[in-house]
């Protein structure tokens, strides 16, 4: 009989383990509230192809621009100055004598020529390998995609657990929430700060919110 009553008395000296909260507990929707104040999957899906430069506007600019380019001339210009003078001396050996002088001749010339040509590269209105350089971003906008998703929503799931299973203890706690700051810091450095930006936002929002009246 001694089994049974020691098993008993360690049931009783043993910590209660944190029950599971229900989804109508006070605790639970005040943190459902707050998190309907962080930025849905499509504002960090945005944010995120917008810091990387691969949102679609910009991409479908760029796709533009590059079938486009053809049509664009390459101009070449050239400028060449050349300013001479050639001095001649004339000199009458027949006659020459102290008396009778010397014929001094001088010519000089400036020359300034320039051109300017302009050359097209037809072939590349048919196929431009740059437009196909282009459309390989859409393999980095999926990877982006893929990642912040995936980073979404394993922080929200650590958050929805945290709320609705609190931890029966400080470490297994602590580390949750260590978990979840890890993953706001590395979608707040993939999307610009939205995150912080956002946090920031709630928070003048709440200081400037006034406080509900109580009942009588």
């Amino acid at each position: 009989m001694r089994t049974p009553i020691i098993a008993l008395a360690l049931l009783l000296a043993a910590p209660a383990l944190a029950q599971p909260r229900r989804i109508d507990d006070p605790r639970v929707q005040d943190t459902l509230e707050a998190l309907k104040l962080e930025p849905t999957i499509q504002q960090t899906q945005a944010a995120a192809l917008q810091f990387f430069n691969i949102d679609p506007d910009t991409v479908s600019g760029m796709r533009t621009r590059a079938a486009l380019k053809a049509l664009l001339p390459t101009v070449e210009g050239s400028v060449r100055v050349n300013d001479s003078t050639v001095d001649s001396d004339t000199i009458d050996r027949i006659n020459f004598s102290e008396d009778v002088p010397a014929l001094v001749g001088a010519t000089g010339a400036d020359v300034f020529e320039y051109g300017v040509s302009a050359r097209w590269n037809l072939p590349q209105l048919v196929f431009n390998s740059e437009v196909l350089d282009v459309s390989s971003l859409a393999v980095l906008q999926e990877g982006v995609l893929k990642e912040v998703t995936r980073l979404y929503y394993t922080r929200r799931r650590l958050q929805v657990d945290l709320a609705l299973n609190p931890a029966d203890d400080a470490a297994t706690r602590l580390s949750k929430e260590l978990r979840i700051e890890e993953l706001t810091a590395t979608l707040d450095a993939m999307t610009g700060n939205l995150f912080s930006r956002q946090a920031a936002r709630a928070a003048r929002a709440s200081r400037v919110r006034p406080a509900p009246r109580r009942r009588r």
